[in-house]
């Protein structure tokens, strides 16, 4: 089990103890950072700079601890606030 980690229907699951699962959230939540291939370059940085802006965390580029505890939170708020899927009948 991940530390950090969120699943739902919408977003689907995602492991944010790997920077992959930090890109694709990053990705989801509308920030760009660039290829979700795992490497910490400078388009990932800029993305997770203006994530940190918009959690009030820390703004260091980095996804430590503190950041990824806000993007599972995002993700889970944003998926909570999401109108419910439409029933087939």
């Amino acid at each position: 089990m991940a530390d950090y980690e969120h699943n739902s229907e919408m977003f689907g699951y995602i492991n944010l103890d790997e920077l992959e699962g930090v890109q694709d959230a990053l990705t989801k939540l509308g920030y760009e950072p660039g290829k979700v291939d795992g490497k910490d370059g400078p388009t990932t940085q800029k993305a997770v700079r203006e994530f940190q802006a918009h959690a009030a965390v820390q703004i260091d580029g980095i996804a430590g601890p503190v950041t990824r505890q806000a993007l599972a939170d995002e993700l889970t708020t944003k998926s909570a606030d999401a109108p419910p899927p439409e029933a087939t009948s």
